[in-house]
């Protein structure tokens, strides 16, 4: 998992609350979950994604699952217009 330190910083820039919104709602989430919910917050797609963290397209999937259990969404439920709404 590389993803440039200076994306992170940048994020953090423009949205200097979000991660602790997303903590304040899941304290459990792990390091690449946290990344992965930067990186769709951005509107990066799966492949970007993917290729940003150096991951597999089913790594990815796994952890988009896992993180939806942790926020407690039902699969109705978008992501992405959860998290652009922290």
């Amino acid at each position: 998992m590389d993803l440039d330190l200076s994306f992170e910083t940048k994020f953090a820039q423009t949205y200097p609350q979000f991660t602790k919104k997303l903590v304040t709602v899941s304290d459990n989430l792990t390091a690449k979950e946290i990344k992965v919910c930067m990186l769709l917050k951005m509107n990066y797609n799966s492949n970007q994604i993917v290729m940003s963290l150096g991951i597999s397209k089913s790594n990815f999937l796994n952890t988009r699952s896992s993180i939806r259990k942790k926020l407690n969404l039902d699969r109705k439920d978008n992501l992405i217009i959860f998290l652009l709404s922290l």
